[in-house]
């Protein structure tokens, strides 16, 4: 079905966060002392999260400043109203949850106002994925985020889980975390933003038993690749030469048990079920999936030939994050700015990505009445001028 977005709603979703950010209640949320952000200033939050929303990369952070509070060029250098080092002293006064916050309500009501999106099967598939970006070497950031790949503080890394819906190409949720931590613990911390008509769609570094357990007890239907994973489980199924087998319930082995005690987490249930499928690929390979989703009628098989493949839009998104919005250029040092900017570039790129969606349809309704065949790329940097995203 083909999405249709009416650019009122976008306005009005626009308008629906901006009132958010200039409440108290915000405010109080996000601010890190009670003492921060009371008085009348120029760096009110609402207009520290309008600049960070609207910061480019590989600009200098002063120009960047002066461009946002004195846009007339000429006017700029001599008429500067706001330091670099109020900037800095500004930052660390609020939570990059701020961020986190507009966000969530971003994506929830973009959904709503996207109507017809596509799903599969009734649900909306949502891909998880780890990615890691590079941070300053400082001792702060060591403490924080660990001490990197080579585990002697040369390259420092914060590792990040996206929750991401590959109809809408938005982010529903990054996860920050240290280095060390694996992308497992991650997702368990992001469980709280799937929904029960969510299908999560994960790589092969994801199947776990307790994994699986936890997410069948909390209701989420999920869908993941498993060959070349060597579970005794996927060479029974092989070894039966089925494509489609639900297996019997597994009880749930005390190891597991413990890594869900580990974790701080819920007693599971005694059983897991689990349906695999072989999906046989055009070069004679083939390649299994695991699913909660064991209704073989509700979800027959041929359903899956292009799921796993939709996980791409998340690879994708990565590398706009990375090369298009420079992530990893931080005009901060700390973990607190770090963060800040990671939770800012994820809500300008799911901005971002709503306009060009909605120019594109734009495009594809005149091209039903001309012979064009033009499509329209995602121009992130250009994009928060249409916003609305301005100082106050």
């Amino acid at each position: 079905m083909h999405a249709v977005t009416s650019p009122t709603a976008i306005s009005e979703l626009l308008s629906q966060l901006c009132s958010v950010l200039h409440t108290q209640a915000f405010r109080d949320r996000h601010r890190r002392s009670v003492k921060d952000f009371v008085r009348e200033r120029i760096l009110t939050l609402p207009v520290m999260v309008m600049f960070f929303l609207r910061l480019r990369g590989g600009v200098s952070l002063q120009s960047a400043l002066d461009d946002f509070f004195t846009p007339n060029e000429e006017t700029a250098s001599f008429l500067r109203t706001v330091t670099k080092s109020a900037l800095c002293q500004a930052r660390q006064k609020f939570k990059a949850s701020a961020f986190s916050e507009l966000n969530g309500l971003w994506v929830k009501g973009w959904h709503k106002a996207h109507t017809g999106y596509e799903r599969w099967c009734g649900l909306r598939v949502v891909a998880a994925d780890g990615v890691c970006f590079r941070v300053p070497k400082w001792r702060e950031n060591i403490q924080t985020f660990g001490w990197g790949p080579n585990d002697d503080g040369s390259v420092l890394m914060t590792r990040c889980l996206a929750l991401f819906s590959t109809a809408t190409k938005q982010f529903l949720h990054i996860e920050i975390g240290n280095y060390s931590q694996g992308e497992r613990a991650l997702l368990v911390k992001s469980l709280e933003h799937l929904q029960g008509d969510d299908l999560l769609l994960m790589d092969r570094g994801y199947p776990a038993w307790w994994l699986f357990a936890l997410l069948q007890q909390r209701g989420r239907h999920f869908c993941a690749r498993i060959d070349h994973c060597a579970w005794p489980l996927v060479q029974q199924f092989l070894a039966l030469d089925l494509d489609d087998w639900v297996a019997p319930p597994r009880p749930l082995a005390a190891r597991s048990r413990a890594q869900l005690k580990a974790l701080g987490l819920p007693e599971a249930p005694d059983a897991v079920r689990l349906r695999l499928i072989r999906l046989k690929r055009a070069d004679g390979r083939c390649t299994v999936l695991v699913t909660s989703l064991t209704d073989q009628s509700a979800y027959p098989i041929e359903a899956f030939a292009h799921l796993y493949g939709q996980r791409w839009g998340i690879e994708q998104s990565f590398n706009t994050l990375k090369h298009h919005l420079d992530i990893e250029g931080f005009t901060g040092e700390l973990p607190q700015s770090i963060e800040q900017e990671i939770q800012a570039k994820s809500l300008l790129y799911n901005i971002t990505q709503a306009l060009c969606s909605l120019a594109q349809e734009r495009v594809d309704e005149k091209k039903k009445t001309s012979r064009s065949t033009t499509s329209l790329p995602c121009n992130a940097s250009a994009c928060c001028s249409s916003t609305g995203f301005a100082p106050a």
